[in-house]
């Protein structure tokens, strides 16, 4: 049972990890699709593709951080796809934001623990 729960906790891990990668950061090589979204240069694939990735995030659980401000921030990124508000995108994805609430860091762990 153990076994189940653990690979349960890293299929959400890796959803969570390809979401940010695709979806939010890109490479050098190939932007990401917030990036494409924004400049207009995405295609209908990679839009719909970005939809299913903000839709997901909503029902994830943040690293870190209270689910209801996790849920305030991911559902106005959904809106702002939605709607192609590219202000309201522009705003939803401000990256410090959400990642100063939210993303899990072991730097903060080991200054929390005085290591």
């Amino acid at each position: 049972m153990l076994s189940n729960i653990s690979l349960l906790s890293a299929n959400k891990s890796i959803d969570f990890e390809v979401i940010m990668k695709i979806g939010f950061k890109g490479s050098k090589e190939k932007a990401s699709l917030l990036k494409k979204f924004s400049e207009g240069s995405a295609k209908q694939a990679e839009r719909d593709k970005l939809t299913e990735y903000v839709k997901k995030m909503v029902h994830l659980t943040p690293p870190k951080g209270e689910t209801k401000s996790w849920k305030k921030k991911t559902q106005a990124l959904v809106y702002a796809v939605e709607k192609n508000d590219l202000k309201a995108l522009e705003d939803a994805a401000n990256c410090k934001a959400c990642h100063s609430v939210h993303k899990w860091c072991w730097m903060q762990v080991a200054i929390n623990v005085n290591i």
